[in-house]
């Protein structure tokens, strides 16, 4: 079933809940969920996981940065791994698969 040309319902197979946000933001939300022809709980899942992923790599780099600052012998192991593991021609397909990661 659709209202206004957009899936009617939430997720299949998810259970709904209610958040409280300002109506502003309601309003914004569902504006940019009937721009792209799906429904606010659609589009708050894949924002989710896409802020869920971004926290991932930052707590990486944050990681990283840690390693380098507090390590630096097992930074440079990991660099020289990391040299070894990427010596030779580019894996395309890892490209290819995750094209949002290759801009």
């Amino acid at each position: 079933m659709q209202c206004h040309g957009i899936p009617a319902g939430i997720l299949p197979g998810m259970a709904s809940t209610t958040i409280k946000v300002d109506s502003a933001v309601r309003d914004r939300l569902a504006a940019v969920a009937r721009s792209r022809g799906t429904t606010m709980g659609a589009l708050l899942d894949a924002e989710s996981r896409r802020l869920e992923a971004e926290q991932r790599w930052i707590a990486i780099e944050s990681s990283c940065h840690r390693l380098q600052r507090e390590h630096p012998p097992a930074w440079q192991d990991y660099l020289a791994e990391l040299s070894e593991l990427t010596a030779g021609e580019p894996d395309t397909a890892a490209a290819e698969e995750w094209p949002e990661h290759n801009t």
